[in-house]
């Protein structure tokens, strides 16, 4: 087919795809901030403590109220209004006791991540803190959001008015809403709601750092591809092209939006032959341990247009 300017940008790859990767991420001091808090000894203190520095969790979300006056001296300036104008911190979530939190060790992205088994609960986190509390509609399939950037006033004060903080927010649930019986693997519900969390939490992860080491962190299936590859790694111990298709079907059209039609479809038909070929490469991996600082600098250099020929590097000591 005649490629589009859109489509050639699309299959391009990751453009630093060849350079070498640094041998650990810089230190950030934001995440001593997240260490501190007593989360498994004292939830109530800790959960105060992130509403004093992340107030806009307490923020009634009501259409408009980004550019109210309310959003700018509790958010932008980080000046509290009467308690009468805000949610109480303990009347947040429907199941408070559901709420988790745990700082992730990574070489690249290492990250503080809330997650919830309540969909109504990790709704308002996400609405709260990655869209300014605003009810925007999200859609069914979302259930994970990772968030760069953030206002948190616990960092600034500590570290000064430029410091933003980085966040994941997980629901707990099948990942790509596909129930267990739907899988062509042998687990349970409750098998898979576990395998569900480590494989959302590494492909966001892996999404994140992308972004630190190669600049980008894109709605693109070779993306998609990836981080699925990585978490499929993490929590099934090896890499399914029937999986990975099976919970792409409720989303790819997300990451398909500049495409016409045949494009898209195309582009869809590439990414499940690459997945098929993924299988086979990463063969070596199976029961594996995944080291990402071997094995993500190799997955990053993949094209979606590029036939995958030859077999992943062979797992090593880990050295994370």
């Amino acid at each position: 087919m005649d490629a589009s300017t859109a489509l050639n940008s699309y299959l391009r790859g990751f453009n630093h795809s060849h350079d070498e990767w640094p041998a650990e991420a810089p230190y950030d001091p934001s995440l001593a901030w997240w260490a501190a808090l007593p989360w498994s000894s004292d939830r109530a203190t800790s959960w105060t403590m992130i509403t004093e520095a992340m107030p806009q969790l307490r923020l009634p979300q009501q259409a408009g109220i980004s550019q109210s006056e309310l959003y700018r001296q509790l958010v932008l300036r980080g000046v509290a209004p009467p308690e009468a104008m805000l949610i109480p911190s303990s009347g947040i979530f429907k199941q408070p006791e559901e709420l988790q939190l745990r700082l992730v060790e990574h070489p690249y992205a290492a990250m503080p991540v809330l997650s919830t088994s309540n969909r109504e609960d990790f709704l308002w986190l996400v609405r709260a803190l990655a869209h300014r509390a605003e009810p925007v509609a999200i859609e069914a399939g979302v259930h994970a959001q990772a968030i760069s950037g953030l206002i948190h006033w616990g960092m600034i004060r500590c570290l000064g008015p430029g410091q933003r903080a980085s966040l994941i927010l997980l629901h707990e649930a099948p990942y790509g809403s596909v129930p267990s019986k739907d899988l062509p693997i042998n687990l349970n519900s409750h098998e898979w709601i576990q395998a569900s969390y480590t494989l959302r939490l590494e492909h966001e992860l892996t999404h994140l750092t992308t972004k630190q080491v190669l600049g980008e962190m894109r709605l693109n299936l070779l993306d998609e591809l990836i981080a699925d590859a990585m978490g499929h790694l993490m929590a099934l111990g090896q890499f399914s092209a029937l999986v990975f298709d099976r919970c792409l079907e409720q989303r790819w059209r997300a990451y398909v939006a500049e495409l016409n039609e045949e494009e898209a479809q195309w582009v869809l038909d590439l990414t499940r032959d690459r997945a098929q070929e993924l299988e086979v490469a990463l063969s070596p991996w199976q029961g594996a341990t995944p080291v990402r600082k071997q094995l993500l600098p190799w997955l990053c250099r993949l094209r979606l247009d590029q036939a995958i020929e030859k077999l992943a590097p062979h797992p090593q000591a880990n050295s994370e």
